[in-house]
């Protein structure tokens, strides 16, 4: 196993202290700039305006927070939760493989087969403009999927700024962990070019929980940064050359038996961008792209007394792809986007097993696929009368799955004889229809049949290890490809000082894609400690349903209170319940804002989830829990400058509690005091 903690350390100090340091300098010959101090701004409607079934979510002032407690306040969104870092997010109990989640429009698959390294783990919000999340196929959409998924915008260089030098510094602790951040971001603009670099860097301890206790394995540490650039040709044609990057070191993930001793992310891209206001074809966005993710699970930091049997488990994806959208406008109500995108990714997922006696193991649990897929879509929006909108799209994706080595073949032969090469065709279509019965009611709805190829672990994996329900898994190459109708009804009530939201939603599956156990007396675990094997397998159907409710009413104008509610129901076709299906969950936030001042009171409960089945799934019930969270800020300018300090107590009163899609159910942090400072220039 390699050791780059030297080399590591040496980038994150020179990376940050030349960018601070630069900031600093620049900062004395700048004017400072106005920003709104709220983490999340209201959702607005993108695409548009035709499509409420497409959410977009800006990020504004608040840099500093883990890209996870981001997601986590927005309604229907769960987090799967294995650690203190790198939760994994999910749409209204659909799991991972159901959605698509990319950064840019990127696809990007994780190396991790224990899905330690989620795609939201490689951003920052220091690089986020904005989070995109997509309810189910609609115009947005880059990929066939069932249920939507997550685009996060990065930050982009911007010409023509107010300033040729702007940009930010940050440093933020927090008590519980002892966990601290420093940041930085620098822009130089002028008319015909920009560059934008941004970076942060974070490492925190093992956390408490409610009782005192100590979780051990729940540190990490880690390095992002970025760099964006813009030169314009013309008026009309703009290059964009983008650049990330995320080092993560020394992750703990105390629900699972491993961690990780690294996890790198590096993704890059060259976009050629024509606007022309008033055209036919008024946006034309195409884009070249590759990432290369590195990623290493060990055990080397674990007691001897934890660990059954040393090993080591790295892996890598690799992914080159294209994407070209056009948006074309047919005068002042009907709007056309085609779409062409295609991508290649390639896995490869090894272990290695150190026996206290005997050599050394070695064996291929992803045996090095490869997905290659070409996408078509083509959608329409069209403004019937005033009130009436109606938006459709089709789209058709070619997916083939192979195995590319030799040595993967031969893994695969013991339990499948048949070709491993496989193809699948998916076709999603959708159709939504809003209407504005008058100027304080609307209402919509829409159907769509969505389609997705299994995922390659669904079709490839050889004994995979699932800490969640303690069973290795198999692929299954003759698995079929799962789809869905997908039906939505949502209506908005909107006063001078009071909006409130309401959506229903059910998918019903056919093909679901699961784990089902097979036969102890043929197959035997190779996993000391599991409790068997499963294989993936189809279900005739499934379905999950639920509703989301959303209340905004600003009672003066100093005080401000919100409330996201999101319920999810599912059952396979024996009326067995799902698994990692959320209870209902009810966010609700009070904000007092007074000459530069905010203060915040934040109330969250869920209810006990009991609608589980243990005998298929693996999976037990949950309680309810109530937490209460406090914090206040004051922005004050100085000159040309703004200062922005924070301090938040979450947890207030130290509640030991865990959500339902907790790994392992290990309590979260308990009361933890937070501070962070942010300089604007």
């Amino acid at each position: 196993m390699r050791d780059d903690t030297f080399y590591f350390d040496m980038r994150r100090i020179i990376i940050t202290t030349l960018l601070l340091g630069y900031a600093t300098i620049a900062s004395a010959q700048t004017d400072s700039t106005e920003h709104s101090n709220v983490l999340i701004q209201e959702v607005t409607v993108h695409g548009d305006k035709l499509n409420e079934d497409n959410l977009e979510f800006k990020q504004k002032d608040n840099v500093q927070v883990l890209i996870d407690k981001m997601l986590y306040n927005i309604n229907g969104v769960s987090l799967i939760k294995r650690g203190n870092y790198a939760q994994e997010p999910i749409i209204r109990g659909l799991n991972p493989s159901q959605i698509n989640t990319t950064v840019d429009g990127m696809q990007i698959f994780g190396a991790c087969t224990d899905h330690m390294d989620p795609i939201s783990s490689y951003v920052e919000p220091n690089n986020l403009s904005s989070i995109r999340l997509q309810l189910g196929p609609n115009s947005e959409q880059v990929g066939a999927s069932i249920g939507g998924g997550f685009d996060f915008k990065l930050n982009k260089a911007k010409l023509g700024a107010d300033k040729f030098v702007s940009g930010t510094i940050g440093t933020g602790y927090e008590a519980n962990a002892s966990a601290f951040r420093v940041l930085g971001s620098i822009q130089l603009s002028k008319k015909r070019w920009a560059v934008r670099a941004n970076s942060i860097y974070r490492k925190s301890q093992n956390y408490t929980d409610g009782n005192g206790r100590e979780i051990h394995f729940s540190q990490y540490e880690k390095l992002n940064f970025g760099v964006s650039s813009v030169f314009a040709l013309n008026e009309n044609n703009f290059i964009y050359l983008d650049y990330l990057q995320d080092d993560g070191r020394d992750i703990g993930y105390p629900a699972l038996t491993m961690d990780v001793s690294f996890a790198n992310a590096k993704i890059g891209s060259i976009s050629h961008v024509y606007k022309k206001t008033g055209k036919t074809l008024y946006l034309l966005e195409s884009k070249i792209y590759a990432n290369y993710i590195d990623h290493a699970m060990d055990d080397s930091k674990r007691p001897d007394s934890l660990i059954a049997m040393r090993m080591d488990m790295p892996g890598t994806s690799s992914t080159f792809g294209f994407y070209s959208n056009a948006s074309l406008r047919f005068g002042k109500k009907h709007f056309v986007k085609f779409k062409l995108n295609g991508y290649s990714n390639d896995l490869h997922a090894e272990m290695t097993m150190y026996p206290l006696i005997g050599a050394e193991m070695f064996m291929l649990t992803l045996p090095d696929t490869r997905r290659t897929v070409g996408g078509i879509d083509l959608s329409d929006k069209i403004l019937i009368t005033e009130k009436l909108k109606l938006s459709t799209g089709i789209r058709f994706d070619y997916v083939l799955s192979s195995i590319t080595t030799e040595m993967g073949r031969q893994t695969l032969s013991g339990i499948y004889s048949g070709d491993l090469d496989k193809n699948h065709y998916l076709l999603n279509v959708f159709t939504q229809l809003n209407y504005k019965l008058n100027k304080k009611l609307s209402v919509s709805g829409g159907v769509a049949k969505a389609m997705r190829a299994p995922n390659a672990q669904e079709l490839y994996a050889f004994y995979l290890f699932n800490r969640f329900d303690n069973y290795d898994y198999l692929g299954n190459p003759d698995i079929k490809q799962e789809e869905s109708w997908n039906f939505n009804i949502s209506a908005n009530y909107r006063l001078k000082k009071l909006v409130l939201t309401t959506k229903v939603f059910a998918y019903y599956f056919k093909n679901y894609i699961t784990g089902a156990k097979l036969p102890s007396s043929e197959y035997s675990a190779m996993t000391i400690g599991a409790s068997g094997v499963k294989q993936y397998v189809n279900l005739d159907n499934a379905i999950i349903a639920g509703a989301e409710v959303g209340f905004k009413w600003k009672i003066n104008k100093n005080f401000f209170f919100s409330s996201m509610n999101a319920f999810s129901y599912g059952e396979d076709y024996k009326h067995r319940a799902l698994f990692m299906i959320p209870p209902l969950k009810s966010i609700n936030t009070i904000v007092y804002s007074m000459k530069g001042y905010n203060f915040s009171l934040k109330y969250t409960t869920a209810m006990a989830q009991n609608n589980i089945d243990y005998d298929f799934y693996g999976e037990n019930s949950t309680r309810e829990f109530n937490l209460f969270d406090l914090s206040a800020g004051k922005t004050f300018k100085v000159k040309r400058f703004k200062y922005d300090v924070n301090i938040a107590l979450d947890n207030i009163f130290n509640v030991p509690y865990y959500e339902h899609l907790d790994v392992m159910k290990i309590n979260r942090q308990g009361r933890n005091l937070l501070v962070s400072l942010k300089f604007t220039f």
